[in-house]
């Protein structure tokens, strides 16, 4: 939902400057405004793809110390806490809270996002089969005055692409729609208009052809439909087809068309086609809606207006200019929220629900916690820029501690749990200081068969861990000297000890007497998802007489 946000506030900057940019050439031609609106619609659905070729760039702040009298981060979990899975509270619970909203939020907005998306899209794709629709059984029949009326006016323009001329099955249609293949659909009574009538109508439509209009509206109702949520795409798509006619109709005036002729034969048509029930068709229409006929009646009466075409170097110029706005726009990261996401799974790459997963910004003294799903996945958004500690935490597995830059960009990781160390801790006693041998304290058990296979394994979730137990304790004899001895051993996946090694001993003949204790330990296999597996274990053996 960040990510959406971020989007939508950076293609609606481009939008305003493009709307702003067209009322400030308010002297300028129609072709020149369109071109203008078309260009920022073409650079906001571009914002995309830039964010990812073009680096991010940040303006460097000082972040704020912390208060003097707040507590600190603490990013650490009591080991009984952590064993019973109960949240550790701290003074960072409003961000905590915070971000569980906005995921919360995301849920809900990114789907109704996606559902208005293809609602809008569809309709599109229906207003392009209804062209379709329109085409009379005789399409092609009978036309054969406004074809030569076609073929006249198309060299008037210089157009050499074969244009289609095709009779509607309604009287009150008139639309351009094609690139390569162009169609002009006429209305069923096209051939009781007058000639004038006739070169004028299909003077505006081709003019439509040679700039391209129909392209140009496909792309931008398109990009609409994506971010329907966004009015200033409405408000663009509805300047970019109004302007697509104000330069058409000086297209035409421009070939010698007389503008009073011109705005007659229009209010003609338009009262003609008012007495028919019109529908939205995707493809620029001549019969202007009535609130903008006034609008294009005026500028055609307007013997001031500038009416020149846009020229190749304007076009370049505009573009370059806008060009040079979206970048740093859309490469701007300073203020922007990100988001970091991922899933959190087991040695075995498996998923691990219900694992806490917590950033903490120490500059800022905010920590963001969150736990992962039914399918192991965690989001945390709304994240500033800066640098971060990531903790992640489960009862049975290791803390895993890594540094999270966030600079921009939102991050998407797979963090993988170590099985946790188990930790053993003896103290032998000796009454009398002389040298004993290890010994057997109590009785051995015997193993416990493999439990079935919990419902998690067959759909990839982890985490279904059976911890070791001693079968067989053997406590470590007394070597005739006292001091600390620390081990690390390897439970094998059957349960056997094989390997013990020194960390640090304070005497020499400390380590044999504990090793040699250690090695005839025995526990049930350590299962993992049902799969038998090698733990670690910390030994710690504390030699002292009994008199001291």
């Amino acid at each position: 939902m960040t990510a959406l946000f971020e989007l939508s506030l950076k293609t609606s900057l481009i939008l305003a400057i493009g709307l702003l940019t067209a009322v400030v050439l308010h002297r300028r031609s129609a072709a020149v405004r369109h071109w203008v609106l078309a260009t920022a619609i073409a650079c906001a659905g571009a914002v995309p793809v830039l964010a990812v070729v073009v680096p991010s760039w940040t303006i460097a702040t000082i972040a704020p110390p912390p208060p003097a009298s707040a507590p600190g981060v603490d990013v650490s979990v009591t080991t009984s806490a952590a064993r019973a899975g109960r949240p550790v509270p701290s003074a960072t619970d409003a961000p905590s809270q915070q971000s569980t909203l906005l995921a919360r939020a995301s849920g809900v907005v990114v789907p109704l996002w996606i559902a208005g998306a293809v609602l809008n899209v569809l309709v599109l794709l229906i207003g392009m089969s209804r062209l379709s629709r329109l085409r009379s059984p005789l399409a092609e029949s009978g036309l054969e005055p406004v074809a030569r009326s076609l073929e006249r006016v198309s060299r008037t323009f210089g157009l050499t692409r074969p244009v289609t001329l095709v009779r509607s099955r309604r009287p009150g249609v008139l639309v351009t729609w094609g690139v390569l293949r162009p169609k002009v659909l006429v209305p069923a009574d096209v051939n009781d208009w007058p000639q004038d009538r006739i070169d004028v109508v299909l003077a505006h439509e081709l003019a439509h052809i040679v700039r391209g209009d129909w392209l140009v509206q496909m792309i931008a109702e398109a990009l609409k439909a994506v971010y329907w949520f966004n009015p200033l795409f409405w408000i663009t798509c509805a300047r970019l087809r109004h302007e697509s006619e104000c330069a058409c109709d000086d297209a035409v005036m421009n070939i010698g068309v007389d503008s009073r002729a011109y705005a007659t034969e229009l209010l003609e048509l338009a009262r003609s086609f008012g007495r028919h029930r019109q529908q939205w068709l995707p493809a620029p229409a001549m019969a202007a809606r009535p609130s903008n006929l006034e609008r294009r009646v005026r500028a055609m009466l307007n013997a001031r207006a500038d009416r020149c075409p846009l020229t190749r170097r304007g076009r370049w110029v505009s573009a370059l200019a806008l060009l040079a706005v979206t970048l740093p726009i859309v490469s701007f990261a300073q203020g922007a929220f990100s988001t970091f996401s991922g899933v959190v799974v087991d040695p075995q790459d498996r998923l691990l629900p219900d694992t806490t997963v917590a950033l903490s910004d120490a500059a800022r003294n905010v920590k963001h916690e969150t736990r992962t799903d039914r399918n192991g996945r965690f989001e945390i958004v709304g994240l500033p820029a800066g640098n971060y500690t990531l903790e992640v935490k489960l009862p049975g597995f290791r803390n895993l501690a890594d540094a999270v830059t966030i600079n921009g960009q939102s991050l998407d990781r797979t963090l993988k749990m170590q099985v946790g160390t188990l930790q053993e801790t003896i103290t032998v006693v000796s009454d009398d200081g002389a040298i004993t041998d290890a010994r057997q304290s109590g009785k051995a058990f015997e193993k416990r068969p493999v439990a079935a296979c919990a419902p998690g394994a067959a759909t990839g979730i982890g985490g279904n861990l059976r911890p070791p137990h001693k079968l067989k304790d053997v406590r470590p004899g007394y070597p005739g000297a006292d001091g600390h001895v620390e081990l690390a051993a390897t439970i094998g996946t059957d349960g056997s000890v094989v390997d013990v090694q020194v960390v640090k001993a304070d005497r020499p003949e400390l380590g044999p007497a504990a090793i040699d204790a250690v090695r005839q330990w025995e526990f049930e296999s350590t299962l993992l998802n049902c799969v038998p597996i090698e733990v670690q274990m910390n030994v710690s053996v504390t030699f002292r007489h009994a008199q001291q």
